[in-house]
């Protein structure tokens, strides 16, 4: 789904709720969409910060939350207290340098034996798979 079509759902699902549609949300929604990293919410606020005068990062915060709740985005695990996010939502794994910080997104689903959690009378909803290590330029700097 392109960025026309998130922002075209983001405003059925706002409509229907009785959400206001905000050019500040739509610029956050935006923001989110054309990145290929794992923004935080301060990313997003120093990067619209300029385009946009008078927001604050409080509503990025919340429209991140509001976004998050609905599934447009998804919080991505780091080593820190920060918050990233990502809008991918194909099954996919996360490698995460322990030197830097980087988060890359991985291809590669492991085998999951939904019998190991069922017969503990578990029912998972959403599992990630996360590799720590070195990443290619921390490891060249060693």
């Amino acid at each position: 789904m392109n960025v026309d079509e998130k922002v075209k759902e983001f405003k059925e699902i706002s409509k229907r709720r009785g959400l206001k549609v905000t050019p500040q949300r739509i610029a956050i929604l935006k923001e989110i969409l054309s990145r290929a990293d794992h923004p935080s919410a301060e990313d997003i606020y120093e990067s619209l910060k300029p385009k946009i005068p008078g927001i604050s990062l409080t509503t990025v915060y919340r429209t991140l939350s509001y976004f998050e709740e609905f599934g447009f985005i998804h919080r991505v695990p780091t080593l820190t207290d920060k918050v990233r996010y990502e809008t991918r939502s194909v099954p996919h794994s996360h490698f995460i340098c322990i030197n830097c910080g980087e988060i890359y997104d991985i291809d590669f689903v492991p085998d999951f034996d939904e019998g190991a959690f069922t017969s503990k009378g578990l029912e998972p909803i959403n599992c990630s798979f996360i590799c720590y290590g070195l990443c290619k330029m921390c490891r060249e700097r060693e």
